[in-house]
Order: structure tokens, then sequence, then C-alpha cells
């Protein structure tokens, strides 16, 4: 199970890249969404939309830029998810 190191604003996040909407289809045939960003020298970076968010159009994102931010994740990878989530919530073992 991955856990969250840092979150970002999604302006911050966004800032100096191009981000785009696109559909993908996994190993097993499943379709999905994923956002990406794209730098000036065309370096991408995916960021997944979260469960409890959901897929979003691009003009849902836009729409709610104030209250999202990416989570990057001990595991290397980026989500997409609300501010303020409580969706991870540490586990005392």
């Amino acid at each position: 199970m991955s856990n969250i190191i840092k979150t970002t604003d999604l302006l911050q996040f966004a800032a100096g890249r191009r981000m785009q909407v696109g559909a993908f289809v996994n190993d097993k045939g499943d379709s999905f969404k994923s956002c990406i960003f794209t730098d000036a020298t065309g370096n991408r970076c995916f960021v997944s939309f979260s469960s409890k968010l959901g897929e979003l159009t691009p003009a849902q994102i836009a729409a709610q830029k104030h209250d999202l931010q990416v989570a990057s994740m001990d595991s290397g990878t980026f989500i997409l998810c609300k501010k303020g989530s409580n969706a991870w919530e540490d586990v005392a073992l």
C-alpha cells in the first residue's frame, strides 16, 4: 500500500506544464482516464484520479481547480484528489 509523501496544490503542480486528460487501456483491456502534464521539453507526468474523486472532465477540473491537489505517493505515482481529503489515514500497528 502506498503512502502520501507530499501534496501540492493543482495550480502549483501544473505551473509551466500543459495539462491534458487522456483515455487509456490497461493490460486487462479496461479503459480509464488519466491526467497528463507535459513540460516545455516534452517530459510527461501521469496523474491518476483518486477513487473517491472519480474521473473528471477537463471542464470539471477547471471549475474545481482551487479545490484540487496532487498527492505524491512513496511508490512514485501521483494522484489527483480534493484538498483536505481524509482519504488516507495512518494505521497504528
